[in-house]
C-alpha cells in the first residue's frame, strides 16, 4: 500500500510539473529529473533525449551529474547503455555499469562514483523512443520489478509533457492560429490536470518531499556495517533538565546501577584496549573511572534526584554545570577536561536509558559531528560495526584510527546529525561513502548480500600475502603500511606489510598528561619495533598541529592553523622536546632497522637546522655511554611545494624522500582535506598533483636514492598501477588496503603500468584521467577489484 502510494505521489508531481504553463523547456526538465530521483531514491537521475539531425542521443537534464555536461556529452544509438536502452527498446538495469561492455564513460560528467544502471525508454506509445530517462546510485542495487514500472510510468509522463512543449513551440510560431494556441494550451494543460483525478476526486498534487533517507559523505574506510545508531555528543542537550518523577528513590536506585554499569564497562574498555594502546594512553579510562567515583559528582547528581528530578536530568544539570565552569577558565587543560566530564555524562545517560544490560548489546553505529579520542575508544567493542561523522576529511586522525580498527566509516555526512536519531536502523556503505538513514527491507538485503560478498572478496586477497610483491614481469613494489597505534601494526602484518613506511609518532603523544620523557618514547617505540619482528620502520617525528595538538601543549589560536605552526616548525622551535625525541629513536634503533623521517619540509635550512639537531642529540648520547645507532638513515617528506621544486639540491643531504600526498594535495590545490565544502576539489588524480609526484620520482631515482609514497593515495586501488608506471618502488598505505593493491601489482605488468602512466601524464583534466583509468582497468580485466574498495 504504502508503495503504490508513493508511485501515486510521483506520478502527481510530474502532472503538476508538467501542467505548469509557466516553466520553460529547461526548468520542467530539471524538475522532472529532481523528481524522479527523489521518488525513486536514487543519486542521479538524466534525461537523454535524441536529436534527429545530428542522430545522437543528448543529455538534457540530471540531477547528481556534473551541470555542465548537459547539451555537451552525446552518443550514437550504438554507443554505451543509453544507446542500448534505444536500440533494443526494453528497460535495461545494470548492477555493475562500469564492469559492463557497453559502458561508455564521459569525464566531464562526473559518473565514475556511480554503479548501478537502470535507463528506460521515453516513447508515446508505440512511436520509436524519442529518448531515454536514467537512474543511478552509488551503491550496488539491483531494482525491483516494481520500481522498474514505476521508472517507465515516469518516462510516459515525461513523453506527455515532451508532447506537451512540442506543442506549445509548434503554435507559438504560428501568429494567425493565436487564438487556437490558447484554446489548446488550455486543454492540454487540462488533460494533464486529469492524470490527478481518482475515483471521480481531483487530488491535489503533493509537493515534492525533502527527506533524507540517505546522506552522502566521504569514504574513510571500507566494508559495510548495518546496525542501530548510536549518537554520541547530542544526548545531554535532549534532554529536559526540568523533568521531575514521582519517586526519588526509585531514580536513585536507577542512577547507582547506571553507574555500576558505566564503571565496568570502562573496565572492559580498558582491559581489550591494552593490548592495542600504551600504557600512558589507557589513562583516559581511569579519569573517566575517577569521575564516575567523584564524590562531589556523585553527590551533587544524587542532591539533584533527592529535590525530585528524574536521573537523567539530574544527571545533565550536573554534567551542564561542571563543564560550564570548566570552560570559562583560562587554562586550555581544564578546558579540555569539560569534554571528559560530558563524555561520562554520555556513557552513563545511555545506561539510564537502556535497562537491563541493554547498552551496546546490538550490533552500533556510532553518529557524531566529530569524535575525540576518548570516545573513539568505543569502537573497540565488538558490537561497534561502523563510523559516521558529520565532520572531518578521509585523513583526520578519526578516520585513520577507524582503518586501524577495521571499522567501516563516512565522514563529511552533512545534515547527520539533524537527520539521525538513536535508535535509528543505518546501513553505512564505507566503500562509496553513503548512509541510509530507516532504509527499506530491500536496501537492507542489498547490503547484507554485497557485506557477504565483500568479505569474500577480502578473504580470497589475503592468499599468499607472505611473500614479496612484484609485477608478472619481475618488477619489484614494497608494501609497506602507514600505522599510528600499536594496533595498527598489528593490523598492518596481518594483511602482509614488508614494514612500516610512516610511523606516525605523534598519535601516541596526544593522551600523556605532559609530553614523554625520553624514557617513555624509548620504550613505546621499542614495543612498537619489536612488533615489527625485524622489518624495517620509518619513524616521522612529531607532525602535532593543524588538527593534532596534544592537551598538555599550549598554542595560540590561528586563523590558518595547516599554514601555520605545526610540524616540524614546532620541533624546531621547541628543540629542547625535539632532542629528547631524536634521543629515543636514535636508542631505539640500536637494535632494530630504522629510518628518520622529517615531516613538511620547505627549505635547506629547515633540513639543515633538523640534522644539526641530530647531530647534537648523537654526540650525547655517545658521550653519555648510550647505546644507539648513529648511521640511521634520514628522510624528509615532501608534502610542500616548496620541497617538490627543491628536490634535486634536498637530494643532495638525505638517504631517501617520502611523499605526502594528503598535504601535498591540499597544498597545491587550496583546498582543505577536511572541509567536505570543498572535497570536490581535493582531487589526488589532478594533473598538478601528478605531475608534481612524477618530479620528485625522477629526481630520486637520478640521484639513486629511495622514493616512497605514503600518502592515503597509495591506498587507492585506482591509482596503483598509475604510481608503479611512474617509478615508485614503495607503496605505503593503510592496511586495510594491503591486499588488494598487492594483487593489483601482481596481477599486471611493469611495461602496461609504465604506458598507463606515461598516457597520464600527457591529459588535462582529472576527469579525462578518471576515464582512461577506468577503461585501462577493465580492459585488463581488473576493474572489479578497483570498483570492490571504491
Amino acid at each position: 500500500m504504502a508503495q503504490t502510494r508513493d508511485r501515486f505521489a510521483l506520478i502527481e508531481n510530474l502532472s503538476s510539473i508538467g501542467g505548469e504553463p509557466s516553466r520553460d523547456l529547461r526548468e520542467t526538465l530539471d524538475l522532472i529529473v529532481a523528481t524522479v530521483a527523489a521518488g525513486l531514491e536514487t543519486e542521479v537521475c538524466s534525461l537523454y533525449l535524441f536529436d534527429p539531425k545530428r542522430e545522437r542521443l543528448v543529455l538534457r537534464a540530471t540531477v547528481g551529474l556534473e551541470g555542465d555536461s548537459v547539451g555537451k556529452v552525446s552518443m550514437r544509438v550504438d554507443e554505451g547503455l543509453v544507446g542500448m536502452v534505444i536500440e533494443t527498446g526494453e528497460p535495461q538495469a545494470v548492477e555493475d555499469a562500469i564492469s559492463h561492455p557497453r559502458y561508455k564513460y564521459f569525464p566531464e560528467t562526473g559518473e565514475e562514483r556511480y554503479h548501478t544502471f537502470l535507463g528506460v525508454p521515453v516513447q508515446n506509445g508505440r512511436e520509436r523512443p524519442i529518448g531515454v530517462l536514467v537512474v543511478q546510485t552509488r551503491r550496488r542495487r539491483k531494482f525491483t520489478a516494481g520500481e522498474i514500472r514505476l521508472l517507465k510510468a515516469a518516462a510516459n509522463q515525461v513523453a506527455q509533457v515532451l508532447s506537451h512543449y512540442r506543442l506549445r513551440e509548434t503554435l507559438a510560431t504560428k501568429e494567425k492560429e493565436r487564438d487556437e494556441y490558447r484554446r489548446r494550451m488550455i486543454e492540454a494543460t487540462r488533460q494533464l490536470k486529469d492524470y490527478e483525478k481518482v475515483g471521480g476526486k481531483t487530488r491535489v498534487a503533493a509537493p515534492v518531499r525533502m527527506r533524507r533517507p540517505r546522506l552522502v559523505g566521504l569514504p574513510a574506510s571500507p566494508g559495510f556495517a548495518h546496525g542501530v545508531a548510536h549518537v554520541v555528543g547530542t544526548f545531554l542537550s535532549t534532554i529536559d533538565r526540568t523533568r521531575r518523577a514521582r519517586d526519588p528513590k526509585s531514580e536513585l536506585k536507577r542512577f547507582d546501577e547506571a553507574l555500576a554499569r558505566s564503571l565496568a564497562e570502562l573496565a572492559a574498555l580498558k582491559a581489550r584496549m591494552a593490548p592495542l594502546m600504551p600504557e600512558d594512553d589507557l589513562r583516559i579510562f581511569d579519569g573517566h573511572r575517577l569521575i564516575l567515583a567523584d564524590e562531589e559528582f556523585i553527590g551533587r547528581v544524587r542532591q539533584q534526584i533527592e529535590q525530585g528530578y528524574a536521573a537523567e536530568s539530574a544527571l545533565f544539570r550536573v554534567i551542564d554545570e561542571l563543564s560550564a565552569s570548566m570552560l570559562n577558565v583560562a587554562d586550555a587543560y581544564l578546558r579540555e577536561r569539560a569534554n571528559d566530564f560530558r563524555d561520562v555524562g554520555h556513557r552513563v545517560l545511555r545506561h539510564l536509558r537502556q535497562e537491563g544490560g541493554k547498552a551496546l548489546s546490538r550490533r552500533t553505529i556510532l553518529v557524531a559531528d566529530e569524535l575525540t579520542l576518548s570516545q573513539l575508544t568505543l569502537v573497540s567493542h565488538e558490537n561497534m560495526v561502523g563510523i559516521a561523522l558529520q565532520s572531518g576529511g578521509v585523513t583526520s586522525h578519526a578516520a585513520i584510527l577507524a582503518r586501524a580498527f577495521e571499522i567501516p566509516t563516512v565522514v563529511g555526512v552533512e545534515h547527520l546529525m539533524e537527520s539521525v536519531s538513536e535508535g535509528d536502523d543505518l546501513v553505512l556503505d564505507g566503500n562509496s561513502g553513503v548512509l541510509y538513514i530507516n532504509p527499506s527491507v530491500e536496501v537492507e538485503r542489498e547490503y547484507d548480500s554485497l557485506h557477504r560478498r565483500y568479505e569474500t572478496f577480502k578473504r580470497e586477497l589475503m592468499a599468499a600475502h607472505g611473500e614479496s610483491t612484484s609485477t608478472r614481469d619481475g618488477y619489484p613494489v614494497q608494501i609497506l603500511a602507514n600505522v599510528a597505534l600499536l594496533a595498527d601494526l598489528n593490523l598492518a602484518l596481518r594483511y602482509g606489510a614488508e614494514g612500516v613506511g610512516l610511523l606516525r609518532s605523534e598519535f601516541s603523544f596526544l593522551t600523556y598528561e605532559d609530553f614523554p620523557d625520553e624514557d617513555q618514547q624509548l620504550k613505546l617505540y621499542s614495543q612498537m619495533l619489536s612488533a615489527a619482528g625485524g622489518r624495517p620502520v620509518t619513524i616521522r617525528t612529531l607532525d602535532i598541529g593543524a588538527d593534532k595538538y596534544p592537551p598538555y601543549l599550549r598554542v595560540p589560536r590561528e586563523e590558518n592553523p595547516f599554514l601555520g605552526w605545526r610540524s616540524i616548525r614546532i620541533s624546531l622551535e621547541m628543540s629542547g622536546l625535539f632532542k629528547v625525541q631524536l634521543r629515543a629513536i636514535l636508542r631505539a634503533a640500536a637494535h632494530h632497522h630504522v629510518k628518520i623521517l622529517f615531516p613538511m619540509i620547505s627549505s635547506l635550512e629547515e633540513l639543515r637546522r633538523a640534522r644539526e639537531l641530530l647531530g647534537e642529540a648523537q654526540s650525547e648520547l655517545y658521550k653519555e655511554g648510550l647505546e644507539h645507532n648513529p648511521q640511521v638513515e634520514v628522510g624528509i617528506m615532501v608534502e610542500v611545494p616548496s620541497a617538490v621544486w627543491l628536490a634535486p639540491r634536498l637530494a643532495r643531504e638525505v638517504d631517501f624522500f617520502s611523499i605526502g600526498t594528503n598535504d601535498l594535495i591540499q597544498y597545491l590545490l587550496a583546498a582543505d582535506r577536511n572541509n567536505p565544502k570543498v572535497a570536490h576539489l581535493y582531487e589526488s588524480l589532478h594533473p598538478a598533483v601528478l605531475s608534481a609526484i612524477a618530479d620528485v620520482i625522477n629526481v630520486g631515482r637520478a640521484a639513486g636514492k629511495e622514493v616512497c609514497l605514503c600518502g592515503e593515495m597509495a591506498s587507492d586501488p585506482l591509482c596503483t598501477l598509475l604510481l608503479v608506471g611512474m617509478g615508485l618502488t614503495q607503496l605505503s598505505l593503510s592496511p586495510l588496503f594491503i591486499p588488494v593493491v598487492r594483487k593489483l601489482v601482481r596481477d599486471s605488468d611493469y611495461q602496461t603500468a609504465r604506458l598507463i602512466a606515461h598516457d597520464t601524464l600527457e591529459m588535462a583534466s582529472s576527469q579525462e584521467i578518471k576515464g582512461y583509468l577506468i577503461e585501462r582497468y577493465r580492459d585488463l580485466g581488473l576493474i572489479q577489484m578497483v570498483e570492490m574498495y571504491r
